[in-house]
């Protein structure tokens, strides 16, 4: 019986057995790593890469391994994503057999990263092991990183997996969510190529067990959990933070129904409500707006809680009885509209995604316009400017990029702001912080996704801004879930889906600047140097 084929042109595989077995392994890490409706398992998102790894550098060239890696890649991130129909056929009105293709279509954008980090491992096989392994991290990191910059949908690196267990994203204070996942797949790296025969990839230029290998890898994961657990213990856990240094909060969830909300009967019902649970919130805080020198605790209502133009609708006049009847401060959502300056083009009004903050005296103490636009969700592309496409866009038309965006000040709050998905961006909260921010707060509105998964995975992607600039974040929601993280991405305070009501909550107003936040402008260069240097940098190495 003759050996399999291997050499320069490649293997032919491992045995078909074992390519589908590697297939699967990567379509189940990338599904149950992830959020998702039956077990969240988060370490197994590594087997994601690892797997597209094994298929790679098996496969017989590049473009094969790029078609493994993304066919594999769809599989896995289908099954993550398969929440993305939801809103295009519940708001969107698309039958279910044009809106499974949609979130198909999303999903394959986004997986084409597995394609090239499949193609990658293929390109780099003739390299030694030592420098594959760290080479094909660093690819990695720049896979997340593009897409992120140039698809604007970044929402399965491998942090977002890995943040719901705090211990192993500490480095995102150095690293960045990027640089987190990158590390922890150079261990992971290192220990498949320590075992090249139960792997596949013995004729790999990847042969026999090697220890040092394996002793490498292990002294990665320990560093890195070390880390970790050092970084948890000197930033003790501490759900209610007192001092000046400090804010009390008042989450307020209307569970209001996306489909519903923007109808013109709705809008006196959904006032009403937000007061309503407002003040009852409030009852049960025992606050007093009467009493002399008590905190003033900040009332929190999610993204677009106000179906209507806050500036010019009748009902903003309840909305400011409420504020100084209680004598609160008030951060909520609404649609803003402005006139565009004269000479700047066109006379229609200039729609925005837009926050405000309230002074007790219900004066403005300023406002954020969403900068980060969801694509079809707030805006459509001219070129896709299809009538099916106006339920998506909230019914209030066309957003328009903002340009406000510095953070809302009130006392000694400096807000950093974010709404909905601006959170899963880094360099968003990086330049809250850069402008002052000394908290974060995101105002989200995942009404649309039903009780998927989705809510989670928002969640704790959203949750690596808090870690990575450490700032405490406020996320406030319609439908849940809205949370309080520490600096160390640590949930204080977690509030539940799908049932009106409030949160109440403290955290902790920080300064100065994470080393990730001082690093972040120089990660991509420095890393883009050592991927040069290791891939074509000639030298001698052991095994």
């Amino acid at each position: 019986m003759s050996a399999p084929a291997s050499g320069a042109d490649g293997l032919r595989g491992p045995a078909p057995l074992a390519a589908a077995l590697w297939a699967l392994a990567a379509v189940l890490g990338l599904w149950l790593g992830f959020p998702n409706d039956f077990l969240s398992a988060p370490p197994l998102a590594l087997l994601w890469p690892l797997a597209l790894t094994a298929l790679g550098l098996s496969a017989p060239g590049a473009r094969a391994a790029f078609r493994r890696g993304w066919l594999t890649s769809l599989a896995g991130g289908t099954a993550a994503l398969y929440w993305l129909s939801l809103p295009v056929h519940d708001v969107g009105g698309l039958p279910w057999a044009l809106a499974v293709p949609c979130a198909v279509f999303i999903a394959a954008l986004v997986t084409l990263q597995g394609g090239f980090f499949c193609a990658a491992a293929r390109l780099g096989r003739g390299l030694p092991p030592w420098r594959l392994a760290f080479a094909l991290a660093l690819c990695w990191y720049f896979l997340e990183y593009g897409f992120a910059l140039v698809v604007g949908f970044p929402w399965l690196p491998l942090a977002g997996a890995l943040a719901p267990w705090p211990l192993l994203v500490q480095t995102a204070d150095t690293l960045g969510a990027c640089g987190t996942g990158a590390l922890w797949l150079w261990g992971g790296l290192l220990a498949l190529f320590a075992f090249p025969r139960p792997a596949g990839l013995e004729a790999q230029n990847i042969q026999g067990f090697r220890p040092r290998r394996l002793a490498a890898a292990a002294a990665i994961i320990t560093l890195t959990l070390g880390y970790g657990h050092w970084q948890l213990e000197t930033t003790p856990f501490d759900p209610e933070p007192a001092g000046p240094d400090s804010v009390a909060v008042l989450f307020v969830e209307g569970n209001v129904d996306q489909g519903q909300k923007w109808l013109p009967p709705m809008q006196a019902e959904t006032t009403e409500l937000y007061c309503a649970l407002t003040e009852q919130g409030l009852a049960g805080l025992g606050w007093r707006p009467d009493e002399a020198g008590a905190e003033a605790p900040l009332v929190i209502w999610p993204e677009t809680a106000l179906p209507f133009f806050f500036q010019t609708h009748r009902l903003s006049g309840t909305v400011l009885e409420l504020v100084r009847r209680e004598r609160v401060p008030l951060l909520f959502g609404a649609p803003g509209v402005e006139r565009p300056a004269p000479g700047k083009g066109g006379s229609e009004p200039l729609i925005f995604n837009r926050a405000f903050l309230l002074a007790p005296d219900g004066s403005l103490a300023g406002f954020y316009d969403k900068e980060h636009l969801v694509p079809f969700g707030e805006y459509a592309p001219d070129w896709l400017n299809w009538p099916f496409l106006e339920a998506l866009l909230q019914g209030v038309g066309v957003y328009t990029e903002g340009t406000a965006t510095a953070p809302l000040r009130y006392g000694n709050l400096a807000l950093g702001m974010l709404i909905c998905y601006e959170g899963i961006f880094p360099w968003l909260a990086q330049a809250r912080v850069t402008d002052g921010a000394n908290i974060l707060a995101d105002i989200s509105n995942d009404g649309w996704f039903r009780g998927t998964p989705a809510s989670r995975q928002h969640l704790y992607l959203t949750v690596l801004r808090a870690l990575e600039q450490e700032r405490w974040l406020l996320r406030g929601t319609n439908t849940g879930i809205s949370a309080v993280a520490d600096t160390r991405g640590r949930l204080t305070a977690m509030g539940p889906l799908f049932r009106a009501g409030t949160l109440a909550a403290r955290a902790r107003l920080c300064s100065g600047e994470s080393r990730y936040h001082r690093l972040a402008p120089w990660l991509p260069l420095m890393a883009l140097g050592a991927l040069l240097t290791v891939t074509l940098v000639r030298r001698r190495e052991r095994a």
